[in-house]
């Protein structure tokens, strides 16, 4: 397999994207570099790695005959490479497109696999240093009372990685058109008598409407396998020779409600500012892992849509103001203009366990944002609750006091 790594011109030794100066910084002779220098330097480089047809395309077809044959594929296909440091074979799962080498620790980036159709159009680089991130984790459980004690120690966060993650943009222009109705209702009082007159009114909208920045995770969808997790859980038990088919089953569906986890917690940690998005180069992926994107256009043209609508929708019956009920009865639109971008946008990932509970935990790798399930310690919980009740209990004492 194709790969790439960075070295410093001055002493040979790996360089690594620094967040905080935007630059290449070499950590053994302290050089740095421009984003610029660099990727003039391996311009040529990056150029010759081009798409190797059989390895991108492998799984592709594995998939398609597993389809036709009627089967399941299984999407999480192992490769492995060469590391060009240490000439290490080490595995990776296929979507990873940059990472680690497990033996020198030496980044490297798997040029093949952002080639050709899988070249992202664009990156947000990394503007939060790994100390920062971990400042940005502190401060979240600095506003949380009842941890468990040590668990907001430093040193619990040094297995934080900076991931790129796979996301499409899409920007839509389009002409779109609304029918409603609306009422206005109108109360005055003569005399004694006081009246209400209701007035019903036909509402046409139409216009040029542009929506930008309409997101959508690039890796594989695993929204409802926390539902069919759950069901699998609840059926009853199976004859022997079933059980280890249900088992590898079971696992499967596990599996993927912890993707489904990890899907939510890395949509919670949006939004990104958009326009800091440079044109990609893989040097920026040196000293980071990062992920390629596993799903097409295709495969979430028709959710892009629905959403595209959703918000046309509401920006035209948000100009019907000043009526009340108003009811949407059609709506149509046309497009003539879309843009798709393939992005990599930083993310800080670490998982901690606690009490055999995993806990994953994601900073935004631009703004800082933080997002992430806490423990709670019972007994700290238990001896609040304990003195909230005595306090309360010495008040209601003393203000019975006051009437005797």
């Amino acid at each position: 397999m194709a790969t790439m790594e960075y070295k410093c011109p001055s002493c040979g030794a790996p360089l690594s994207f620094n967040p905080e100066n935007q630059n290449f910084l070499c950590e053994y002779c302290g050089s740095a570099f421009t984003a610029q220098q660099i990727q003039s330097l391996y311009a040529d480089r990056e150029q010759q790695e081009t798409v190797n047809e059989r390895e991108v395309k492998h799984s592709e077809e594995q998939r398609a005959q597993a389809q036709r044959r009627g089967e399941e594929f299984d999407e999480d296909f192992m490769v492995s490479y060469s590391c060009p440091s240490c000439g290490a074979e080490v595995i990776t799962a296929e979507s990873t497109a940059a990472t680690t080498c497990y033996f020198c620790q030496n980044p490297v980036v798997l040029g093949s696999r952002l080639s050709g159709e899988f070249r992202p159009d664009s990156v947000i680089p990394f503007a939060l240093t790994k100390e920062k991130a971990v400042d940005a984790f502190m401060k979240m459980c600095g506003r949380k009372k009842f941890l468990p004690a040590g668990f907001a120690g430093r040193e619990q966060f040094e297995k934080l990685q900076g991931v790129y993650f796979p996301y499409w943009y899409v920007d839509e222009q389009m002409q779109s058109s609304a029918v409603a109705t609306g009422k206005k209702v109108r109360h005055w009082t003569s005399g004694n008598r006081r009246y209400t007159e209701t007035s019903t009114y036909r509402l046409y909208r139409t216009g040029d409407i542009t929506i930008n920045n309409v997101f959508e995770e690039a890796l594989r969808d695993k929204h409802n396998a926390k539902a069919q997790f759950s069901a699998r859980q609840q059926q009853q038990q199976t004859p022997e020779s079933n059980r280890a088919a249900n088992a590898k089953e079971a696992m499967k569906y596990l599996e993927q409600y912890q993707l489904s986890k990890r899907h939510e917690m890395l949509q919670c940690v949006h939004p990104y500012d958009v326009s800091k998005a440079v044109p990609f180069a893989m040097s920026y992926l040196s000293g980071f892992k990062a992920e390629k994107r596993e799903l097409d256009r295709k495969d979430i043209e028709a959710d892009i849509a629905q959403r595209m609508d959703e918000y046309a929708k509401q920006l035209l019956t948000d100009t019907m103001n000043g009526y009340e009920g108003v009811h949407l009865e059609s709506y149509s639109d046309r497009t003539y203009g879309q843009n798709w971008r393939y992005t990599l946008l930083p993310v800080w990932i670490v998982t901690y366990k606690y009490k055999d509970e995993i806990l994953p935990f994601a900073i935004n790798g631009q703004t800082g944002k933080t997002y992430g399930k806490l423990p709670v310690a019972g007994g700290k919980l238990a001896l609040w609750g304990a003195v909230v009740a005595v306090i309360v209990f010495i008040l209601a004492t003393l203000g019975g006091m006051l009437f005797l």
